[in-house]
């Protein structure tokens, strides 16, 4: 399509490439290579990186050059090259002697890197290198409350959940002073979470009604699904199995209402166990393989084979085949009459 701005794109580099300015080059380089990246082209969007990081080296333009080199340490870290990764964030990070915005990118890109390599302490240090970096050079309230979230997610993986919790609590601050209750919605969820995960339940139980009341503002339904999981959870603590089940379904309900898949599959999942739990294998059974139908209507067949099949494999396991075969049967043969009737 002639609007389409992949198309535009590589059309105003070709332009810029047979005129021979290789300044122009540069910029339709980086103009390409973001066009590449929304299409998840990332060799492409590497080559095309590297290429203008050279011209603006050969040029003298040190600060263009890093922050091509950032944005190759990213597409890099995508791609799973996470050593060319390394080497692309330390070449900004030194071209950008370690200060201005540059210098907070290529610190949190370090921060990534250690996180998709599992060594969550390594990551706290580098996210804090980004939020120092920040304090120089006025970053600002959203994109300091996105590296404090980041950090806590290492403080957490770390099982550093107190240290999380206070960089949740500032980044929501922050988050509501911008104004965006959205994402400050979704940093509570991760604060309770974080109490959670350290056995504190009384207080992830005392964050859940605010939660609640910003979610509802902004009919946040994929906000409400993962309050009514974590709900589940906090019932299933004090042993109430029917308040767990209630909170399950529901989450269940908004998650189909946000077209969220990640929170209706856990949601699935947990009315299934709970079910299970519960002597009723039949429900178990049909929740399983009710959800399969229902995401493979959201994401195709193949993301709903990989989400629900080991569920039911491990049913089928536990109860053993003959159980399972039977209850199948039983099932199948009720869908069947409810289709003749």
């Amino acid at each position: 399509m002639m609007n389409d701005p992949l198309e535009l794109s590589t059309r105003r580099l070709s332009e810029a490439r047979r005129r021979g300015n290789v300044d122009d080059v540069a910029e339709g380089l980086a103009f390409y290579a973001n066009e590449l990246i929304k299409n998840g082209q990332l060799e492409s969007a590497r080559v095309a990186l590297d290429e203008a990081a050279q011209i603006h080296h050969a040029r003298g333009r040190i600060y263009d050059e890093a922050r091509c080199m950032q944005l190759s340490a990213t597409v890099c870290r995508l791609e799973g090259r996470l050593d060319e990764a390394k080497q692309r964030a330390d070449r900004a990070l030194e071209l950008s002697e370690a200060s201005g915005p540059i210098a907070v990118s290529a610190h949190a890109e370090f921060g990534e890197i250690a996180m998709a390599e599992g060594r969550s302490a390594a990551a706290i240090t580098a996210y804090g290198a980004a939020l120092e970096s920040g304090e120089t050079t006025g970053l600002v309230g959203p994109a300091r409350a996105a590296l404090l979230r980041k950090r806590a997610a290492a403080l957490v993986a770390a099982g550093q959940h107190q240290d999380a919790v206070h960089d949740l609590e500032s980044a929501f601050d922050l988050l509501m002073q911008t104004g965006d209750r959205l994402t400050a919605t979704r940093t509570l969820i991760e604060e309770a979470t974080a109490l959670q995960h350290a056995g504190l339940y009384a207080e992830a139980e005392r964050i859940v009604p605010r939660a609640t009341e910003l979610a509802v503002q902004t009919n946040d339904h994929g906000a409400l699904a993962d309050i009514q999981l974590l709900l589940a959870t906090q019932a299933l603590e004090r042993r109430d199995a029917v308040g767990a089940m209630a909170a399950a379904r529901e989450a269940r309900t908004q998650a189909l209402a946000a077209n969220a898949p990640t929170s209706y599959i856990a949601a699935t999942v947990t009315v299934a166990q709970l079910s299970d739990m519960a002597g009723d294998r039949p429900t178990a059974y049909e929740t399983l393989v009710v959800g399969w139908v229902t995401l493979a209507d959201l994401l195709g067949s193949e993301m709903a084979r990989m989400a629900f099949e080991p569920k039911l494999k491990e049913l089928r396991q536990r109860w053993g085949a003959p159980a399972f075969d039977e209850i199948k049967k039983r099932y199948e043969e009720h869908r069947r009459s409810m289709k003749r009737g």
